[in-house]
């Protein structure tokens, strides 16, 4: 039993049950949510709605929103992946993961979770939440000229201020995980579309905005 061989199996059976491809993982991924919309998004799901948030440990808010209970196994599949978006998005992390793995970017391609979660990302909001999509190009153009941005900053604002709402647009970046602000900062590390791997990916944020 090899280390290489174990790591490349468990890469691709993370890749196979990603929010990208899961529905369950994706529901859960950009919870809170207003159960409306979720029964529009997720109806064969939400007809198990009773069961979901029993298996799960899901739970309404006050104003109507479907989230995750502070404990349960629904809280620890969003960790599960948050933290493993988290080691692919940093350069140095992923370098040593696929060297020891000993896969190339090319081959990774095929079963990078967080590229195939990036890719459904962009085209979800690209037809449902355009904003988020310019506040996410604004970070990543900021943030290959610096390593990190202050959020309230005035040049900063200055960059974004034709956004309608920026921080709701702020919110659901963070929410689907595209980005990890750190109190009023986001630094290089924060940021999931920043590594080489992912220039394509820039390319088609460009594209969707374009359209």
């Amino acid at each position: 039993m090899q280390l290489q061989d174990e790591l490349r199996d468990l890469l691709k059976i993370l890749y196979s049950m990603s929010p990208a491809f899961n529905g369950i993982v994706q529901m859960l991924f950009i919870l809170p949510e207003k159960a409306r919309k979720l029964m529009g998004m997720y109806s064969e799901l939400m007809e198990k709605e009773d069961d979901l948030r029993y298996l799960f440990s899901l739970k309404y808010t006050e104003d109507g929103r479907i989230t995750y209970s502070d404990r349960g196994f629904g809280l620890g599949l969003i960790y599960l992946y948050r933290s493993l978006f988290e080691l692919l998005g940093d350069a140095d992390k992923r370098r040593r993961l696929l060297e020891i793995a000993n896969i190339s970017e090319d081959e990774f391609k095929e079963f990078d979770p967080l590229r195939a979660w990036i890719d459904v990302s962009l085209n979800y909001l690209a037809k449902h939440d355009r904003d988020a999509l310019k506040l996410l190009d604004a970070i990543i153009s900021e943030l290959s000229k610096r390593e990190y941005i202050y959020l309230d900053g005035d040049d900063f604002k200055r960059a974004v201020k034709d956004l309608k709402d920026f921080d709701s647009s702020l919110k659901i970046l963070e929410r689907f995980c595209l980005i990890v602000p750190e109190g009023s900062w986001i630094y290089r590390r924060g940021c999931f579309l920043l590594p080489d791997a992912y220039s394509d990916l820039r390319d088609k944020l460009k594209e969707l905005l374009k359209q």
